[in-house]
């Protein structure tokens, strides 16, 4: 069977070997994304909840903040970035006014779309491939098929057989659209929850980070 397949592409017309390559690419792209995506928002994840949790359950505030001082900036997740962000400033704020509190909330929300930015990076890619690469396959099938159709005209008799091989070669690449566009589709709303459900938890944990600072 899967030999039959690589006949097909291979004996297909130039126009639809070149969108089978284009869905090909298209496909391993959107597999690397995925891993990539999967591996950065699983550590995000995992880091921010083991601050917060551990903020829960009664750490000292500044212990915390030091033990993430001796990190590198660049390996520190959502919540642990906003950890630091509260302390430093309240800290510079003794009277912490109204005022004060506000220009922290400010902050917090500069560092949440900064994550955001940071890890919703290529996301619009795979939304592009998920929504693109079935038309891209229906325009395979549709080249396909005329292709077909063409040759026909020069065939003394019209049979099954005659109709049935350019026809499976055309919806080839409706196959191939569709195996590039559903992972593409699927995780990108997988990530798409995962991400907001991650930064919403962490702009919660700055809210109560900073209302327990003012106390």
């Amino acid at each position: 069977m899967d030999l039959e397949i690589l006949e097909l592409v291979v004996s297909a017309s130039l126009p639809v070997q070149i969108i089978l390559v284009i869905l090909i690419i298209a496909s391993v792209l959107s597999w690397v994304l995925i891993f990539e995506k999967f591996f950065t928002l699983s550590k995000s994840t995992r880091q921010s909840h083991e601050i917060e949790d551990l903020f829960w359950e009664g750490e000292d505030l500044e212990k915390l903040y030091i033990a993430l001082k001796e990190r590198d900036i660049h390996d520190l997740e959502t919540s642990e970035l906003i950890l630091i962000t509260v302390y430093e400033e309240l800290k510079k704020k003794p009277s912490r006014t109204e005022k004060d509190i506000e220009s922290v909330e400010r902050l917090v929300r500069v560092v949440i779309n900064r994550e955001e930015e940071r890890l919703s990076k290529n996301l619009s890619l795979l939304a592009t491939i998920s929504s693109s690469a079935p038309y891209i396959g229906l325009l395979g099938t549709v080249i396909g098929i005329i292709n077909a159709f063409r040759g026909l005209s020069t065939t003394a008799q019209l049979t099954l057989s005659s109709v049935a091989p350019g026809i499976s070669e055309a919806l080839v690449a409706t196959a191939v659209g569709l195996l590039a566009a559903i992972p593409a589709l699927i995780g990108y709303n997988q990530f798409m929850r995962k991400m907001e459900n991650l930064l919403n938890g962490s702009l919660a944990f700055a809210e109560e980070l900073i209302a327990k600072s003012i106390k």
